[in-house]
């Protein structure tokens, strides 16, 4: 679930913007995002039982689904903070964690996607 949380916050904030509260849920996102790779990485443990491993396969369909869109969110920020010099959330200087929030974002999107990938794998030729 931790995952699914992660990638639908993500994938919905380009839409959600900043609110009054400022670069909050950027903040959450960014404490999220090592949690999640760690908690990818319980996937390898179901390998012991093929039948809940044959399920969560199929769970991890929806997970791919969101990428491109938490990829577009990651962009957002990237060609935000990067590419304009502005914060997150308002045109003044970003400061040190919104310089690494897309970076740390995008290192953990690849990371979940190919241990994802691999788990899925993995299952398919386990089954046979």
């Amino acid at each position: 679930m931790m995952l699914y949380a992660y990638m639908v916050w993500l994938a919905v904030l380009f839409r959600l913007g900043c609110s009054a509260d400022g670069s909050e849920m950027h903040a959450l996102l960014l404490g999220m995002a090592p949690a999640s790779c760690a908690f990818v990485m319980f996937l390898q443990a179901t390998r012991t039982f093929p039948e809940v491993h044959a399920i969560l396969r199929w769970l991890a369909v929806p997970l791919l689904l969101l990428l491109p869109f938490a990829a577009y969110s990651v962009w957002g920020v990237l060609e935000t903070v990067a590419l304009s010099g502005a914060a997150i959330c308002s045109a003044q200087e970003p400061s040190g964690w919104q310089k690494l929030w897309a970076p740390a974002q995008i290192v953990s999107l690849a990371w979940i996607s190919y241990v994802i990938a691999r788990e899925y794998r993995w299952s398919i030729r386990a089954l046979k």
